[in-house]
């Protein structure tokens, strides 16, 4: 099972999008506090209808971000992090996570509706309660465009791979392909809304308790393991978990609605899908999200 919420890179790619223009001069250290609750139907990647199990998250995350000037039209974005993740009911996945991101961004021609291109990487180190399949480490790197239409209407588009690498067994060592578009809409002066779509393509991680389920996805996959996460909810017995090659769709739609100058209460629904290359297996699921936001000095 992978957590599917907004990827790394199209999260580092927003985060850029709101800061002013490379050619403004660089700004202090500046800190961050996100809390986020979380309702995910299919927190188990079930690939049988049968088997899913919902959850509720509850996320911490404390982060510092520098910003670097280099010329006029470019900048370097510094940012590290760290997050606390607490499921529910399947408390063995609560986690808690090292997080940074290094991002160059230049703007080919000045200009406010002018286009601008981001590059970098992040890193993500995650340690899990009662999960060692599970422990490890992401990396990715991504390119993106962005460019605001009006004074209103931004968009955005990008291309990442992302790398997993775990601790123990090979099952969670995913290599993944990602692109993405996000449009962000300020419907008032006090609310922004916004969507994107995102395809993945490489490896996911499905489940299956279900004889049927399990018969779909042997043959056609590449690591099978027994994943005991999720054992309340099948009688103390372990799932089996599958790696194998899918493509993965991903919709998000949600609304931010500032409250202070510095704070801010953002809502989101995502809608994901996922069909094994191979096979049968499939599973879909639907996470629904409201994050409050801090920022200061």
């Amino acid at each position: 099972m992978r957590h599917t919420t907004l990827p790394h890179a199209a999260i580092a790619t927003m985060f850029l999008m709101t800061i002013t223009p490379a050619a403004a001069p660089a700004a202090d250290t500046r800190f961050g506090l996100d809390a986020e609750f979380a309702h995910d139907t299919n927190v188990n990647r079930a690939a049988y209808a049968g088997d899913e199990q919902s959850d509720e998250i509850l996320s911490v995350e404390g982060h510092a971000t520098r910003s670097y000037r280099l010329s006029n039209r470019s900048g370097i974005v510094v940012r590290g992090g760290l997050r606390l993740r607490e499921h529910r009911e399947f408390d063995d996945i609560g986690n808690i996570a090292a997080l940074g991101l290094v991002a160059y961004r230049f703007q080919p021609t000045p200009g406010y509706t002018s286009p601008w291109v981001e590059l970098g990487g992040t890193l993500e180190a995650m340690r899990f309660r009662d999960s060692e399949l599970r422990d490890g480490y992401i990396a990715s790197v991504f390119g993106s465009l962005g460019k605001h239409m009006t004074d209103r209407i931004r968009l955005g588009a990008g291309l990442g791979l992302d790398e997993r690498s775990a601790d123990e067994c090979a099952l969670y060592d995913l290599s993944t392909t990602r692109a993405w578009l996000t449009l962000d809409y300020r419907a008032a002066q006090k609310l922004t809304v916004y969507g994107s779509l995102t395809w993945l393509q490489g490896d996911q991680v499905f489940t299956a308790y279900y004889a049927g389920a399990q018969s779909q996805l042997i043959d056609y996959s590449d690591v099978i393991a027994a994943d005991p996460a999720f054992a309340s909810a099948f009688g103390g017995a372990a799932i089996t978990a599958y790696r194998m090659e899918a493509t993965t769709l991903m919709y998000d739609i949600g609304a931010n609605i500032p409250v202070a100058g510095n704070r801010a209460i953002d809502f989101s629904i995502s809608q994901f899908s996922s069909s094994a290359d191979n096979g049968s297996g499939e599973y879909e699921g639907t996470l629904l999200r409201v994050s409050y936001l801090y920022r200061f000095q």
